[in-house]
C-alpha cells in the first residue's frame, strides 16, 4: 500500500513536472513563432515599401533621362524662350537623375531585415521626406509662375519665360509623383499599425 502511494505520488509528480515543462516549452515555442511571424511580417512590410519606393525612383529616373535626351536634341534647334526651357529641363533633370540613382542605391543596399522599431522609424522618415519634397515641388511651381510673370517687364524676357515654363513643368511632374508615393505609403501605414 505504501509502495503504491509512493508510486502514485511519483507518477503525479512526474506528470506535473513534465506537464509544467511541456507548458513552458509550448509557451516558448509560441513566443518564438509570434516573434518570427512579427519579423516575417515586418520583412514583408519592408519589402513592399521598398518596391513602392523603387518604382517611384525608376519613374523619376526615366522622366529625367527622357528630359535630358529630348531636351538635348531640342536645344540644338530651339530658339528664343524654348531654348531656355530645354536648357533648364536638362539642368533640372541632371539633378533628378542623381537623386533617383542615389535613392535607388540606398533602397537596394538597405537591410530589409530591420527590427519593428527600425521599420517604424524608417517608414515615417520616408513619409517626412516626401512631404518635404511636396513642399519643394510647390515652391518650384510658384517660382516658375513668378519668373513667367517677371518676364513681362524684364530685359531677359525669353530667359525668364523659358526657365519659368520649365520650373512649372518639372514642379508639376514631381508634385504628382511625390503625391502618389505619399498616398501609397500612407495607405501602407495601416499595415504597419497592424504589426504594432
Amino acid at each position: 500500500m505504501r509502495n503504491t502511494l509512493y508510486t502514485s505520488f511519483l507518477l503525479k509528480l512526474i506528470s506535473r513536472v513534465t506537464m509544467k515543462n511541456y507548458l513552458c516549452l509550448l509557451l516558448l515555442l509560441l513566443f518564438n513563432l509570434t516573434a518570427s511571424a512579427q519579423s516575417g511580417t515586418a520583412a514583408a512590410f519592408n519589402q513592399k515599401e521598398g518596391e513602392i519606393l523603387k518604382i517611384g525612383m525608376v519613374v523619376l529616373g526615366g522622366w529625367a533621362l527622357l528630359n535630358i535626351i529630348f531636351g538635348s536634341f531640342r536645344l540644338m534647334k530651339a530658339s528664343r524662350s524654348k531654348k531656355f526651357l530645354h536648357q533648364m529641363n536638362i539642368y533640372f533633370n541632371i539633378v533628378n537623375i542623381c537623386i533617383a540613382g542615389f535613392a535607388l542605391y540606398f533602397i537596394l543596399t538597405e537591410n530589409a531585415a530591420r527590427t519593428l522599431a527600425e521599420t517604424v522609424r524608417m517608414h515615417y522618415w520616408y513619409i517626412k521626406i516626401l512631404y518635404l519634397s511636396i513642399g519643394l515641388d510647390v515652391s518650384y511651381m510658384l517660382l516658375g509662375a513668378y519668373l513667367q510673370e517677371k518676364s513681362r517687364n524684364s530685359p531677359k524676357t525669353e530667359q525668364y519665360l523659358g526657365w519659368g515654363q520649365s520650373l512649372v513643368l518639372q514642379g508639376l511632374f514631381l508634385f504628382l509623383l511625390d503625391l502618389a508615393l505619399t498616398i501609397l505609403l500612407e495607405k501602407h501605414t495601416s499595415d504597419l499599425m497592424r504589426l504594432l
